[in-house]
């Protein structure tokens, strides 16, 4: 059987369904408890090439400041072998600094495309392992769905959550995760959460889903509250930040509802990118 001359995956984003996050550890990192969910819809294409050097393409972040870079270090360090060099060129359709893991998720796709191309077989485990190494959310996305996740976000227990549309709506700037964490340290705690378990349905989000740095990102920039009021007018409901923000998530049952809910912030929201994206359910 011939070997590919390339392998394209693609890298979809995610939503924080419900993100708990607690005060800052020796560390430097938050202990969390995150409700992650893989979204069917826009996403970007990695495609991951033998070339004569290693090289990432990627609009704005190109070379070694990729994630994708650190993938394949991952990569080479997990199989215990030096890797050819590879080419790996992202065609990038979600924002960045949007909390949706833009980055993550190129990351993730560059494991699957490059252990695919090599033929190396890893497996999932070896390759979250190495996904790991690269970033808190990067394990995630190698194996999608509806996640738990802990720790700094990297320890996963599958999950149920129910099926939905939504509309992610990114304004033109975007938030640094490391100033909105900062704001967050610098704010009053948030309430303890309470115990409900995931709601069997759409409309039952209403009132679960959560985000803890919600008042961190609307303190650094206080025209998300605009948004996210105008995204409820819309008929979201709930909307919510996407993981450090700076998009806002519109959640709705119905794609008809979620449709026109696009539609609505197109106008409401000049400049900024409209994403339709919907969870199928687990």
């Amino acid at each position: 059987m011939t070997a590919p001359a390339s392998v394209t995956v693609a890298a979809p984003p995610k939503v924080n369904l419900r993100l708990l996050v607690g005060p800052v550890r020796p560390d430097g990192y938050h202990p969390l408890q995150s409700l992650m969910v893989a979204l069917d819809g826009p996403a970007d294409r990695v495609t991951v090439t033998r070339g004569e050097r290693r090289w990432v393409s990627c609009p704005g972040i190109d070379g070694p400041a990729n994630l994708a870079w650190a993938a394949l270090d991952a990569l080479q360090a997990e199989a215990g072998e030096a890797l050819p060099p590879l080419a790996v060129d992202i065609e990038k359709v979600l924002p960045a600094q949007a909390g949706i893991g833009g980055g993550s998720s190129d990351a993730a796709a560059t494991l699957l495309a490059a252990d695919r191309l090599l033929g190396l077989g890893l497996g999932p485990d070896r390759l979250e392992r190495a996904a790991a190494a690269v970033g808190s959310d990067v394990p995630f996305f190698i194996r999608g769905g509806a996640q738990w996740a802990t720790g700094r976000g990297e320890v996963l227990r599958p999950a149920t959550a129910p099926a939905f549309a939504c509309v992610i709506v990114a304004p033109g700037s975007g938030l640094s995760t490391a100033a909105v964490y900062g704001a967050f340290d610098a704010l009053p705690a948030p309430p303890p959460p309470d115990s409900a378990p995931v709601p069997a349905t759409a409309a039952g989000l209403v009132a679960w889903c959560r985000n803890d740095l919600w008042p961190a990102a609307r303190h650094l920039d206080p025209s998300l509250d605009r948004l996210h009021a105008a995204m409820e007018a819309a008929g979201a409901a709930p909307a919510l930040l996407c993981g450090s923000g700076s998009a806002i998530c519109g959640i709705t049952g119905d794609p008809a509802a979620a449709d026109a809910l696009a539609d609505r912030m197109a106008l409401e929201a000049p400049g900024a990118q409209v994403l339709r994206a919907a969870f199928a359910g687990a």
